[in-house]
């Protein structure tokens, strides 16, 4: 059972990625990155620059690493070493994502708050941060520009990643809170972000930097103004403030949703098939979806009571199958609420009841997620997606930093389809749905 990211990611960063996501442009803005964007360029610079960490080089690290993976359950991405007085660790990537700490940290941080750093990027993985981080960075670094992209307003889309990344950062945190089982270090590594190296421990004052954190949240609240001048100072930033994300983790591990948190991560720990679980939807966010996509996605959560419960009622736009309301048999329930595992689900999905309408509702059925095709040749992808159905499909090339003999050349770098680029096993298309596959081509 994969861990449920829901159990820590923060409210807000669910709602900046929705923002986000809604603003018009965006699916252009996605689709000029990934055509642009090189993954095993990346990759090459990584082992050309750093200092790669293993078992042979800096391998306590290496450890450190291994130890938080196995917390988190998930695959140990590479590690590198890069030469940067700034004391910065950051995490990038898609299908092999890599985490890159500077000498400026070990510089400032102690060993000890090392696995903490390192959980808090493995957090940004669990929560499948990285694809986006990653293109936020391009965009911001003003990339985006380069491309022709019509009348698309640019300043709202960046202004809506500068916000998701700073919300991002604070599920980042929560993951390291529950690896470390307290804010303490995640505290302190703040501390040591905001002024400090290894020789300040000794005068360290945790209490007095609380005391900071919450004076900066009355002084900016007390005033439109002084909320002005916060928006101009630090809407551009891509990392919260640190006092206040010290405080933001403080104050979820006083929450009843924390202690909800704990004994779920306890039990995974364990093995064991965790008792309650968040609710991290509210009644029209499956809205559209295919039922039995929402279904299969509710049970992966771990909910063990998912019913469809078919409905003539619907909206306009409501096709065959396409859920209307998800609800939790629990009165007054809520978003970010926590319930029993077995609760009863309720996925309610529109059916018209009528083989007429039936036969119209044509439709494929993915037998693989996206990532699935990642590395595949063209001609496998292109076979496995015949044989689904699909009769649009086409082809766009990714040029890439690769040499004729190179395996990677004519692979499959991703897989779009109606211009979504995530997607499920399970999820229903129309069966006139476009197909696109893009793959890595000689530059």
């Amino acid at each position: 059972m994969k861990l449920n990211q829901n159990v820590f990611v923060h409210e807000t960063d669910r709602a900046a990625m929705e923002a986000l996501q809604a603003i018009p442009g965006f699916s252009q803005v996605m689709k000029a990155f990934l055509s642009s964007w090189s993954e095993k360029a990346m990759y090459i610079e990584n082992m050309a620059s750093y200092v790669r960490i293993s078992e042979k080089q800096f391998p306590k690290y290496d450890q450190m690493l291994k130890d938080v993976c196995a917390k988190l359950g998930i695959e140990k991405p590479d590690l590198f070493l890069k030469l940067d007085v700034v004391p910065n660790a950051y995490t990038s990537g898609e299908t092999r994502p890599f985490i890159v700490i500077t000498s400026g940290l070990l510089n400032i941080m102690p060993e000890e708050l090392l696995p903490t750093v390192l959980a808090h990027e493995c957090g940004h993985i669990v929560c499948h941060h990285v694809l986006y981080r990653t293109m936020g960075t391009w965009v911001l670094s003003g990339a985006l520009t380069l491309v022709p992209l019509g009348a698309i307003a640019i300043y709202p889309i960046m202004s809506a990643f500068h916000h998701w990344m700073r919300c991002s950062e604070l599920s980042a945190d929560r993951a390291a809170v529950l690896c470390d089982g307290s804010p303490d270090h995640l505290i302190e590594m703040c501390i040591r972000f905001a002024g400090g190296d290894k020789k300040i421990a000794s005068q360290m004052n945790v209490e007095a930097f609380m005391e900071q954190a919450q004076e900066y949240r009355k002084l900016v609240s007390d005033s439109k103004y002084n909320k002005t001048l916060e928006f101009m100072r630090f809407s551009q930033a891509t990392h919260p403030i640190n006092a206040v994300r010290a405080l933001e983790c403080y104050e979820w591990t006083q929450t009843e949703n924390y202690r909800h948190a704990k004994e779920y991560f306890r039990q995974y720990q364990n093995g064991a098939r965790p008792d309650s679980l968040p609710v991290s939807w509210n009644e029209k966010s499956f809205n559209g979806k295919d039922v039995t996509a929402v279904t299969k996605q509710l049970e992966e959560l771990g909910f063990t009571n998912v019913k469809a419960v078919p409905t003539t009622d619907r909206n306009l736009f409501d096709r065959e199958r396409s859920v209307t309301s998800v609800s939790v048999s629990q009165p007054d329930w809520k978003e970010s609420d926590w319930v029993d595992r077995d609760a009863l689900i309720e996925v309610k999905y529109y059916n018209p009841g009528t083989k007429e309408s039936s036969s119209r509702a044509a439709s494929i059925r993915m037998a693989h997620s996206n990532s699935w095709y990642a590395g595949k040749t063209k001609a496998e992808a292109e076979e496995e997606l015949t044989a689904a159905g699909f009769t649009d499909i086409s082809f766009e090339p990714m040029k890439d930093i690769i040499d004729e003999f190179d395996r990677a050349r004519n692979t499959v770098f991703t897989v779009s389809v109606n211009g979504r680029q995530v997607f499920r096993r399970g999820e229903v298309f129309p069966k006139d749905a476009k197909a696109v596959i893009t793959y890595h081509e000689m530059l």
